[in-house]
């Protein structure tokens, strides 16, 4: 048995659903008697650590204190492999998929418990739809850079959400880290929104939340909440009736913690090419 440490470079601030959908395409060409080790730095998330095993297993915990495994290690970086995402968009069989990511994606958090704990009475109680909105660094210098007005409140994410609540849905359950956009949303919705809480930097420097400016001086426990409160965002939004997605590895997590394919992306008119 081989064992191939996954790594990444020091500086690569890359968030967690990149990690874990370079993991699933690693996964997908596995060799036999092989097994991976996530070792991993991002001073996103712990000035120090693995980030890994701050929130997740290894994937191949049971298996690293195996006497036939060999001394020798492999190391490759994580992102050399990418993840062909276009199922997700024909909503095509992801039943692979979603055993891989069942079966060697396991945070240290009981994402079921926390659900049952937390959310299950308002989810039996109200029709419930989830919304997630990218508002963050993704419009200045990302991958749709200069196109936050397409997405902006008046004409685009107000009808949205008037359009999914005259649809039957007694709540939209509100997924964003965008201050502007949560503000508006929830003075105008007020009780019919459900927002998932996020870590936030206490100064904030721009309310659309630019990642690599505002959360590199935090502290470590701040940081390694971020490892985990998307994928708990995630895995919430999965519980809903019905999704409305926007190309993010968060949304393309929550479908795959579904069971369906209940589930539609909001953001055809967004240029995803346009680097800042």
């Amino acid at each position: 048995m081989r064992k191939t440490i996954l790594k990444n470079n020091w500086n690569d601030n890359r968030g967690i659903g990149s990690v874990i959908f370079s993991l699933l395409a690693h996964l997908e060409e596995i060799e036999k008697n092989e097994i991976f080790y996530l070792e991993l730095n991002n001073l996103s998330y712990s000035n120090y650590k693995n980030f890994w095993e701050i929130a997740f297993y290894q994937p191949f915990e049971k298996n690293l204190n195996n006497e036939n495994l060999d001394r020798k290690t492999i190391e490759k970086n994580i992102y050399t492999k990418n993840f062909n995402k276009i199922n997700f968009h024909k909503k095509k069989d992801l039943s692979k998929t979603r055993d891989l990511l069942k079966k060697f994606i396991k945070p240290k958090v009981n994402l079921e418990k926390l659900f049952i704990d937390n959310y299950l009475k308002k989810f039996e109680r109200y029709k419930i739809a989830s919304l997630h909105i990218r508002g963050n660094s993704m419009f200045s210098t990302g991958h749709a850079a200069n196109q936050y007005e397409k997405i902006n409140f008046k004409n685009f994410i107000c009808p949205l959400i008037k359009k999914i609540l005259q649809n039957g849905f007694d709540k939209v359950l509100l997924c964003t880290i965008d201050l502007n956009f949560k503000t508006q949303i929830i003075q105008e919705f007020k009780e019919k929104i459900i927002y998932l809480e996020q870590s936030l930097p206490k100064n904030r420097m721009h309310p659309s939340y630019n990642v690599l400016e505002e959360i590199i001086y935090e502290n470590e426990d701040f940081k390694n909440k971020l490892i985990i409160e998307p994928i708990i965002e995630a895995y919430i939004m999965s519980k809903t009736s019905y999704s409305y997605l926007m190309r993010s590895n968060i949304s393309y997590l929550s479908i795959l913690y579904r069971n369906d394919f209940n589930y539609e992306f909001i953001d055809d008119h967004i240029d995803y090419e346009r680097f800042g």
